[in-house]
């Protein structure tokens, strides 16, 4: 890496409060701790500086100083979401990308893009312009080293490439020390020194710096001398968190669509969990039948970034209500962004059950009142010869929770088809290889193990198989039997 790039976007969380209230443009604003009047004054745009209202002040007396102040909140979940999304947009310009502890700057690698861009002035015009449309202003310096274009876009509000590590080495110095993030303390005793620029800061030996104002101030020096050097530490890029359902058939009734989003949001919700987030917005887009346009791409934000389902599902719910499902939908698409949230927050998730049960029964109630009590069956285990006399279906009226037993190799699921199907018999014998058991799309038969004969039934009816189990080529696990007396062959069921 030879050429390092610095996107700072200034007082972020005044970008932020405007962002939200265009209005504030103009006027005089401030972002403030705590909405009270003891609240402290932490940013103040150009227009509240002018008329006095500075950082420190509480807003009580920011308000006294200047008329018609405005002031606002920004939380730290609310940067975090923003710097999640500058990072979405920085990624496009390059994929080594490292967000700094100081909000609104970020390092690029800036390296390599002649072949994309007709020269890193274009680059740098095109970054800021892409920020400009989603509400962000910055500067862009494109430099030799970390330090140096850190430097010089906090001291710039526009663009500026570095021919040379000579030319950013004269400009760094010339930076003042009020551009840079460091202890408002230590910046007002310099002050009083009468060092005011990085040249000047740089005049101070080290060791002085050390005994006297501890080891961030030495670390700065360092740094700004070219003596400490931190390579880009990039962000992995992750992926878009999207899910998708096809419909076999149009669906009309906004309940049974209701029921296939929340099961694409629990998957979404998991994922944002694992990755230490919080759901920040949803986009529901819906495909109509019959290629008549589509519902959306409709965003829903929950009023802070959570995980709690039942609150999504609500707002999820208010917006289907409004949508006229005369022709029925095909397909559904859920995108969600997340951000960083609190440990609580995240353990309540985690330690919600993934099976509600008392949902789960109220369900089978609806089931059971819209098709019958006999809509609603398990499985139980009974005597019988044949395979398919083994287990009986039986109402059942509530959910249980399983009761797994732990096994070392997971056993194979066998199947049963409802009605055997015919098949076609091999050319030759059964394990010849060729057999296109299912057609020509399932693959040939690869191995055959078997038979396995099942014979009774005399006191009924006399019942001679030969079971056999058949490996595709496609990898499906088949079971099939000869039965002797219809002299054809079944197949009965398949292992998953």
């Amino acid at each position: 890496m030879d050429r390092w790039a610095c996107v700072s976007l200034a007082a972020l969380p005044l970008q932020l409060l405007v962002r939200k209230q265009r209005g504030l443009r103009d006027l005089p604003a401030v972002v403030v701790s705590e909405d009270k009047p003891q609240g402290k004054v932490l940013w103040a745009n150009d227009h509240a500086l002018r008329l006095g209202a500075l950082p420190g002040h509480s807003y009580a007396v920011a308000l006294s100083i200047v008329r018609g102040l405005h002031a606002g909140v920004i939380s730290n979940v609310d940067i975090a979401t923003a710097t999640e999304e500058i990072k979405s947009v920085l990624w496009q310009f390059s994929p080594q990308l490292e967000a700094a502890d100081e909000a609104g700057v970020f390092w690029l690698d800036a390296s390599g893009l002649g072949r994309l861009y007709v020269s890193l002035d274009d680059w740098a015009s095109v970054l800021r312009a892409r920020l400009l449309d989603f509400g962000f202003s910055a500067s862009v310096v494109v430099g030799w080293s970390r330090f140096g274009s850190y430097a010089l876009a906090r001291a710039s509000r526009e663009q500026r490439v570095l021919a040379n590590a000579e030319e950013e080495r004269a400009a760094v110095t010339r930076v003042p020390l009020a551009c840079l993030d460091i202890e408002p303390e230590f910046r007002d005793v310099l002050h009083k020194l009468g060092i005011h620029t990085v040249e000047a800061l740089l005049t101070l030996p080290v060791n002085g710096l050390l005994t006297r104002f501890g080891k961030a101030a030495e670390r700065l020096h360092e740094i700004a001398a070219g003596e400490l050097f931190s390579p880009l530490q990039p962000n992995i890029w992750q992926a878009p968190l999207l899910e998708r359902a096809l419909l076999d058939e149009a669906e009309r009734d906004s309940t049974r669509l209701l029921f296939v989003i929340k099961r694409l949001l629990d998957a979404l919700l998991g994922q944002l969990a694992r990755r230490a987030q919080a759901l920040a917005s949803l986009t529901l887009s819906c495909k109509l039948d019959r290629k008549q346009g589509r519902f959306g791409p409709d965003t829903l934000r929950p009023a802070t970034p959570s995980l709690d389902v039942v609150q999504l599902m609500d707002l999820v719910r208010l917006r289907i209500e409004t949508w006229t499902l005369s022709i029925g939908i095909i397909e559904i698409e859920l995108e969600v962004t997340g951000a960083a949230t609190s440990v609580e927050q995240l353990r309540v998730f985690v330690e919600q059950p993934r099976r509600d049960l008392v949902a789960g029964n109220r369900a089978l109630a609806r089931l059971r009142a819209e098709l019958g009590e006999d809509a609603v069956v398990r499985a139980v285990l009974c005597e019988g010869q044949l395979p398919e006399a083994c287990f009986a279906w039986q109402p059942m009226a509530e959910l249980r929770l399983p009761k797994p037993v732990p096994v070392e190799v997971r056993p194979l699921v066998r199947r049963l088809f409802r009605k055997p199907e015919v098949l076609s018999a091999p050319a030759r014998q059964l394990r010849d290889d060729g057999w296109l058991i299912r057609g020509a799309d399932h693959g040939p038969v690869t191995h055959t193990a078997g038979p396995y004969v099942v014979s009774g039934g005399w006191w009924v009816r006399a019942v001679h198989r030969e079971y056999s189990i058949v490996l595709t080529r496609r990898g499906e696990l088949l079971w099939v039997y000869q039965d002797k007396r219809r002299r054809r062959l079944f197949l009965h069921g398949e292992y998953e």
